[in-house]
């Protein structure tokens, strides 16, 4: 776990193809089938699911300590960065764009993507349906993502989209039954007992009624109080994860005055261009309100509530999974998750990939990764070395636009337009000047 937290780049989904090369093509700790299963899980609970991912299987390899062990790895390099920053470290406030040595690795974590995409589409919707299923839920995510849709929405359409799913393949395999899949994975065992994980459940509701009854009952304005309160409730009820949580953590931090929308915003573009979870802002927002141990309680606040309750459902759904309704409707869920990492590509492809440096280093990482079979962590290590050379260097520089009907470069060349035959009843002779002069 330790390469991880500083390699991760590039989002919820770009950490979730990075997690699938490691765990599954890499470590083989599971199956493709596991691994979808443990995905869809997560965008079924609150918080943020790559982190509840690696909480999940860092458990199941170590039990409770490995899951915190590899927690702090995850999130500590940029937890470092980002509390400097708050504490007035202006070096660390430059925009991506400007910082040459970190230009290679958002296009880098889009190739992980992609490669990661084709390995499980290839796996998990191998028919007719599963496909359908795939392509139906990529299209939603992309539509919605490109349209004036209030962010809270997305807090649904994840679940949604996943229940969708394996209700469809349910009815589907029941009536097509020689299309239903054979059993052939195991679910992910987190080694805890159903009976603890009932008991992290209460764990989590105890201490979201101690935090909200101290702050709003008795009245208490105590600032690690307050501050723990506001972000283990928006890490309780927030899905999705990554931008969801931005339009909720700015009303409620700015609002009331915490932190200015300069600090806000500087903090959040900051998060964007270090490694790890986006939940890693609670950091930054946490420091400047109250330093070091305002930046822990926010931190708590906001992981807190997605890792406990991932652990505690594990032991539950490990039982439930071998229910004869269970792989039918698996099927359809992940189908629809595959969908989720292939919208994923296509937008993060637009909004990365913008100069020819960028594409070099999608082409090299991609060939690496996939063709070579080189670690994510080293694949990712090349892709940033390349476009920091690029960078450097000032090459490849020019934006890829799109020039009529061919993609490329942006050249400016002259519009040609064939000459008109006069009207007058001479054509004979104009097209023999035109042979003439041509």
């Amino acid at each position: 776990f330790a390469p991880l937290g500083f390699v991760a780049f590039g989002g919820p989904m770009a950490h979730i193809g990075l997690l699938q090369t490691v765990f599954v093509e890499e470590k083989k700790w599971m199956t493709d089938e596991t691994f979808m299963e443990l995905q869809a899980l997560g965008h079924s609970l609150p918080g943020p699911t790559s982190t509840q991912m690696v909480v999940a299987v860092a458990a199941s390899r170590g039990g409770l300590l490995g899951a915190l062990v590899a927690f702090c790895l995850w999130s500590l390099p940029a937890f470092i960065v980002l509390v400097s920053a708050a504490a007035g470290a202006n070096v660390l406030k430059a925009e991506m764009s400007e910082i040459w040595w970190l230009q290679g690795l958002p296009p880098a974590a889009v190739a992980l993507i992609f490669s990661a995409a084709y390995k499980m589409g290839n796996k998990s919707c191998n028919d007719n349906i599963t496909r359908f299923l795939g392509l139906m839920s990529s299209c939603i995510i992309v539509l919605l993502s490109s349209s004036d849709v209030p962010l809270h929405v997305f807090d649904f359409m994840y679940p949604g989209l996943l229940v969708a799913g394996g209700l469809t393949t349910l009815v589907w395999y029941t009536y097509f039954p020689k299309d239903a899949p054979a059993k052939k994975t195991s679910g992910l065992d987190v080694h805890l007992s159903a009976a603890f994980g009932g008991f992290l459940v209460l764990v989590w509701a105890g201490l979201f009624a101690f935090f909200s009854y101290s702050r709003f009952v008795l009245g208490s304005d105590d600032k690690f109080l307050t501050l723990t309160e506001t972000f283990y409730r928006i890490g309780s009820v927030i899905f999705g994860g990554g931008q969801v949580v931005l339009p909720m953590l700015l009303t409620q931090v700015v609002g009331p005055g915490w932190v200015t929308e300069e600090q806000f915003y500087s903090g959040m573009a900051l998060t964007q261009a270090c490694p790890g979870p986006l939940f890693n802002f609670s950091a930054y927002l946490g420091a400047v309100r109250a330093g070091i141990p305002g930046a822990l309680s926010a931190c708590f606040g906001l992981f807190f509530p997605g890792c406990i309750l991932i652990l505690a459902v594990s032991p539950f759904w490990l039982k439930i999974r071998d229910q004869p309704f269970i792989k039918p409707m698996m099927a359809g869920v992940n189908a629809a998750a595959v969908g989720f990492v292939f919208a994923a590509v296509v937008m993060l492809y637009g909004q990365t990939v913008k100069k020819g440096a960028d594409a070099i280093v999608v082409i090299v990482v991609a060939a690496s990764a996939g063709s070579f079979n080189f670690p994510a962590p080293f694949a990712i290590g090349l892709g940033g070395a390349v476009g920091a050379v690029l960078a450097l260097c000032q090459v490849g520089l020019s934006a890829i636009e799109l020039q009529g009907d061919q993609p490329g470069v942006r050249f400016d060349t002259p519009t040609l337009k064939p000459p008109v035959p006069p009207t007058d009843g001479g054509s004979s002779g104009w097209v023999e000047g035109q042979l003439a002069a041509g």
